[in-house]
């Protein structure tokens, strides 16, 4: 079968020696409020022109939402579980590498197959790149850099590093788009993009707004006047449902001892609709607990917007370069995003659930023999890695736990590869875990303690449900429920 597929790529790219250069595009925190995707609010005319040339997913999935687990997973292409990296912090991610010397990420992987590789910004968690993986140092910024805001003294002067506590949730400066850093790594990227390369070349760009803070551009926030149809109209959690499953506070209490304040541990429901999106409210400007304000939500809402506007006027320049180069015609370009962000739907404002809006992610693939079109087809993030392998004509590793998802690319009229996407996401550093499972009828999520004992159940019509308001767990025959369970078994 994989030779098969692989005679179709080669007829369908119209098979040369030269490979195809990659052109990789990660967003932070962005959630599918894009026009592409049907927002009617928003305002992305660049990223909705790549949608229209190449294959937009409608149901795509990250592993686990959370920025450092998530790419991590996606870039080496293993599930959470074989990496076993469920923090932010360093030392997890040095002890993953010390633990596996031998695993080659995409970058090294495609370096090691003659591929000229470069990074700009975020493409892993920020302190945690492999060197290994780029024939030149990547270009993260300084460190720091998802704290860059302009300097209130000097605003018209350099960008600086805030402190993380001190930092205000969003500016909108009146500067051009290149006084910040992603205008500039823009200008860079653009610049190598435009010179000639004899070897193919892997260009992974990481843009990190919509990340918290909002820093934008005032001519960004200028093309919104959010009212209140822009407001969520999910703001409450699920019922019967334990806080665990969506409070997204849990890895804040020490924030919250910075400003002399005790999350409650663990909180009651009201509680924790009270304290839930603490990563947000932990900025200055933000009201650090209690519910917010139509007002303050709007603000918010309003600022994730014009992030969004922000790095798609970038991606906008990087595609016309593209346009403008030798390599048009033979590039793949691949735009992701590592997870959702609630903008106040469960009461969470953030990512680090397990429910469709902080798991769903945009994923847009174009290049040669790329077909123009919209796919309701299932894809994980952990696919792009043997994707891009099979775009590209080489060889996959051996370790990879995605599925190569090209015939959703290709062929004219494809079957599907995967009928269900999985995410899970830790909670209490261990203590809970939460396994998720979408298939085309229901969300499921089964919760374990650390003994893996099961503890709790979720699910979500997802055809009368959508919102993943109303847990009907209870309503289930035993029936349903060993189904559930047999599709969680699926993914390990």
């Amino acid at each position: 079968m994989r030779c098969l597929l692989f005679c179709c790529l080669l007829s369908t790219f119209g098979y040369s020696a030269d490979k195809p250069d990659i052109l990789m595009i990660a967003v932070d925190d962005l959630r599918p409020m894009l026009g592409c995707y049907g927002d009617k609010n928003i305002k992305t005319p660049n990223i909705d022109q790549l949608a229209a040339s190449g294959t937009l997913f409608e149901r795509a999935y990250c592993q686990y939402a959370k920025c450092g687990t998530s790419r991590l997973s996606l870039l080496t292409g293993l599930r959470p579980d074989a990496i076993g990296v469920f923090s932010n912090r360093d030392k997890d991610v040095a002890d993953f590498r010390n633990q596996n010397p031998n695993l080659k990420p995409i970058g090294q992987w495609f370096k090691e197959n003659g591929y000229i590789t470069r990074s700009f910004g975020k493409i892993y968690h920020d302190g945690w790149d492999n060197p290994a993986d780029w024939s030149e140092p990547a270009a993260p910024g300084r460190p720091g850099e998802m704290l860059e805001i302009v300097d209130p003294e000097n605003p018209s002067g350099p960008t600086i590093i805030a402190d993380r506590f001190a930092c205000p949730v969003m500016q909108s400066p009146d500067v051009p788009d290149e006084h910040l850093f992603a205008g500039r790594m823009t200008r860079d990227v653009m610049s190598l993009i435009a010179e000639p390369s004899e070897k193919p070349r892997f260009i992974a760009i990481g843009y990190r707004r919509p990340h918290l803070p909002f820093v934008a551009p005032k001519t960004y926030y200028d093309l919104y006047q959010p009212d209140a149809t822009w407001l969520t109209r999910f703001p409450s959690p699920p019922e019967n449902v334990f806080p665990v499953a969506w409070f997204n506070s849990d890895g804040y209490q020490g924030a919250a001892r910075k400003a002399g304040l005790t999350i409650p541990n663990p909180p009651n429901r009201e509680q924790a609709i009270a304290w839930n999106g603490y990563e947000m409210r932990s900025y200055q400007g933000v009201r650090k607990n209690g519910r917010l304000t139509e007002s303050d939500q709007l603000t918010y809402i309003h600022a994730y917007a014009a992030c969004v506007s922000y790095i798609d006027a970038q991606i906008g320049k990087v595609m016309r370069a593209l346009e403008k180069s030798k390599k048009k015609d033979n590039t793949v370009v691949v735009l992701w995003s590592d997870h959702g962000w609630h903008l106040g739907e469960h009461s969470a404002w953030g990512k680090m659930t397990n429910y469709e809006i902080a798991t769903r992610v945009p994923l847009i693939f174009k290049g040669p023999g790329i077909q123009a079109r919209r796919t309701s087809s299932f894809a994980e993030l952990v696919d792009i890695y043997p994707t891009l392998c099979r775009l590209s004509r080489i060889e996959m590793p051996t370790h990879l736990e995605g599925d190569d998802i090209s015939n959703q690319l290709i062929e004219a009229v494809p079957n599907s590869v995967k009928t269900a996407a999985y995410s899970q996401y830790s909670r209490y550093n261990g203590k809970y875990t939460g396994r998720a499972v979408r298939t085309d009828r229901f969300r499921y999520i089964a919760w374990y303690d650390r003994d893996k004992n099961l503890i709790a159940e979720e699910y979500y019509d997802a055809f009368e449900d959508p919102g993943e308001t109303k847990n009907l767990i209870d309503q289930l025959d035993e029936d349903k429920i060993i189904e559930c369970r047999s599709w969680l078994r699926k993914s390990k």
